[in-house]
């Protein structure tokens, strides 16, 4: 059973945050679980992350906010192993440098602001750039097809996703067709003819300089 200070602080905890999100961020507890907090990033822009989102659980102790919380997270990202309690300052890992003073939005910001660093740390992975832009382009997509638990704790996420997905394979199949305009017969016969052109100008001009 959670104390009186433990359910005091996560429900102004709760309160502060829908107030005051933190940017590229949106939180919330399980409702059934108020210990079980998710949250979803919003890749920042000049990063490898860029519009990606990212699905991740906070859970507390019952004995918060004297204790620090776990942090993972779900979405495949190229930075985090998923499903893998990270090692940072103000989780867990390090119980001992753990103050009370913390809040979710700064331990989540912090959380951001590691992400989009290269140090490494337990459950970190190494990937290139343009891995972690796949992956963000892929996210929003995987949230939806192999992610119930977002799917259960955001519906409104999840169909802002469809609208996005719909208008990302219109736009990929626009440009098919635009490139499959640019090679398509027409301009391979426009190419041949101009093959044609050039082959009877050097033909020309071998008959004038070889009468």
């Amino acid at each position: 059973m959670l104390s009186p200070l433990t359910q005091k602080r996560l429900a102004t905890e709760i309160r502060n945050i829908l107030n005051d999100p933190p940017p590229y961020i949106i939180a919330k507890p399980k409702e059934d679980n108020i210990l079980e907090w998710h949250f979803v990033i919003t890749g920042p822009e000049n990063t490898p992350f860029s519009q990606g989102q990212y699905h991740g659980i906070m859970l507390f102790p019952i004995i918060f906010p004297l204790g620090p919380p776990s942090i993972s997270i779900i979405t495949p990202n190229g930075r985090f192993a998923c499903n893998t309690t990270l090692c940072l300052s103000m989780t867990d890992y390090h119980p001992d440098d753990w103050t009370p003073a913390w809040k979710v939005p700064s331990m989540l910001l912090g959380f951001l602001s590691f992400m989009t660093d290269n140090e490494p740390t337990t459950g970190s992975i190494v990937t290139d750039d343009s891995t972690k832009k796949q992956l963000a382009k892929e996210s929003k997509k995987w949230n939806n097809d192999n992610n119930p638990i977002f799917k259960d704790i955001f519906p409104d996420l999840v169909v802002e996703n469809i609208q996005f997905i719909r208008q990302q394979e219109g736009e990929e199949e626009e440009e098919r067709a635009r490139i499959n305009n640019i090679n398509g017969p027409n301009n391979n016969g426009e190419n041949n003819h101009i093959t044609r052109e050039t082959d009877q100008f050097f033909n020309d001009m071998s008959s004038y300089y070889n009468p």
